[in-house]
């Protein structure tokens, strides 16, 4: 009996497992905008690697904010894996409470290469702006 349990667990058991793995994978890159690299890379081939992303503050240096502050590092870090409009709003919130503006408009840029034509362009993915007001 031990035997056919262990056959049923093995022919059954670990492909069904795996199956779950992938569809929550894909379901959160549908639904939370996950980066398909991540979670397995089950669709890493289908675009450029988010690493590659710009994340673009108009009047700010990127690299200048999350020099020596950790907090903005992790924040600005689960944007680029997540470009989502919950981790827009919490790097706008972020920086608004650590500079001293009035409103900020923060963007991220995916690169596309088309090999056809021979091109490499980057592409508005996603926007927010937020003004110190609204917080």
């Amino acid at each position: 009996m031990k035997n056919v349990t262990k056959i049923v667990l093995l022919k059954y058991g670990i492909p069904v497992f795996a199956i779950i793995i992938v569809a929550v994978q894909l379901f959160l890159v549908k639904t939370k905008d996950l980066s398909r690299w991540k979670g397995g890379g089950y669709g890493m081939y289908t675009e450029i690697h988010y690493a590659y992303n710009q994340i673009y503050i108009p009047g700010f240096s990127v690299d200048s904010l999350v020099k020596d502050n950790e907090q903005m590092q992790s924040t600005f870090g689960r944007l680029l894996v997540m470009p989502n409009s919950d981790n827009l709003e919490k790097v706008a919130k972020l920086v608004l409470e650590t500079t001293h503006v009035d409103s900020i408009n923060v963007q991220i840029w995916k690169p596309i290469v088309n090999s056809k034509e021979g091109t490499y362009t980057r592409v508005l993915s996603h926007e927010i702006q937020v003004k110190k007001s609204s917080l």
